[in-house]
C-alpha cells in the first residue's frame, strides 16, 4: 500500500516533506476539522517552491482552499491559483459525464445517457461509482501530458473526505475491479489501483491534532491503510 505520513496544522510535515517529493499522487485525509485543506495548500506551495507543477483536487466539498491561498473561488474547472499551483473542486456528476464522453466518444450519445433521469438514478445506485468518478478524475490528471511530452502536473494532491469516507474512497478502484467487465473502466481502475499500491508513486498524508479522539482515529487509520 502507499506510504503513510503524518501531519498537523500546527506542526506541518516536518522532515517528511523531502520523502514525498517523488510521489505523483498524495492522498490527504484525517478526521473532519483537523486542517486537511490547510495542509493540502501548504504542501502545494511547498512543492511549487521546489519547481513542481501541482494540482490540488477537492471532492465536491464546501471550498475553503481559495481563502487559504488568497485567490478567487475554485470551481469545477481546473484553475490556476498560485505560481505552479492549480486546483479543482470535482463534481461527481460532471466527472462521470466527462468519463462517459471519453468512453462513448460521441457527445450526442453521452447526452442521451446522462440527460436521462432513469439512467442518473441508476448511476447513483451503483456502489462506488460516484466515488470513482471523483477519484478517477483526480488520478487521470497524473496521466495528462503537455505538448512537449512532459507531465501537465508533477504531483496531484487529493484533499480527500474525512477519515472513514477517505479510506473507503482509497479502496474504490479495487471495488471497480471486482465488478467491471474488460474495457476502459477496468483498464483505468487497474492503473489507478497499481499507482495507489506503489509507495514509490503515491502516499497517504494523515492530518491530525494533538488531542485524544483525533489521535486515536489516526492510529486506527494508519493501521487500516497499511
Amino acid at each position: 500500500m502507499s506510504s503513510v505520513h503524518l501531519a498537523s496544522e500546527a506542526g506541518g510535515l516536518g522532515q517528511d516533506l523531502p520523502a514525498l517529493e517523488g510521489r505523483r499522487f498524495l492522498f490527504v485525509t484525517g478526521k473532519g476539522g483537523v486542517g486537511k485543506t490547510t495542509i493540502s495548500g501548504a504542501l502545494a506551495l511547498a512543492f511549487a517552491a521546489r519547481g513542481k507543477r501541482v494540482l490540488v483536487a477537492m471532492c465536491n466539498t464546501k471550498e475553503r482552499l481559495s481563502a487559504i491561498l488568497g485567490t478567487k473561488p475554485i470551481g469545477q474547472e481546473v484553475t490556476h491559483v498560485a505560481e505552479r499551483v492549480w486546483a479543482v473542486n470535482i463534481s461527481p456528476d460532471k466527472a462521470l459525464r466527462e468519463y462517459g464522453e471519453m468512453v462513448l466518444k460521441v457527445r450526442a450519445a453521452a447526452d442521451l445517457v446522462f440527460d436521462n433521469k432513469y439512467t442518473r438514478t441508476f448511476f447513483r445506485a451503483v456502489p462506488g461509482l460516484y466515488e470513482w468518478a471523483m477519484l478517477g478524475k483526480a488520478w487521470f490528471h497524473t496521466t495528462e501530458l503537455l505538448p512537449d511530452g512532459s507531465n501537465r502536473f508533477d504531483v496531484v494532491l487529493l484533499d480527500a473526505p474525512a477519515t472513514g469516507h477517505g479510506v473507503d474512497m482509497l479502496r474504490v478502484p479495487k471495488v471497480i475491479l471486482d465488478v467491471a467487465p474488460p474495457g476502459i473502466l477496468r483498464r483505468d481502475a487497474e492503473a489507478a489501483w497499481a499507482m495507489f499500491r506503489d509507495p514509490a508513486r503515491s502516499g497517504v498524508v494523515v492530518v491530525t491534532l494533538p488531542e485524544e479522539m483525533p489521535a486515536t482515529e489516526t492510529v486506527e487509520l494508519v493501521a487500516e491503510v497499511r
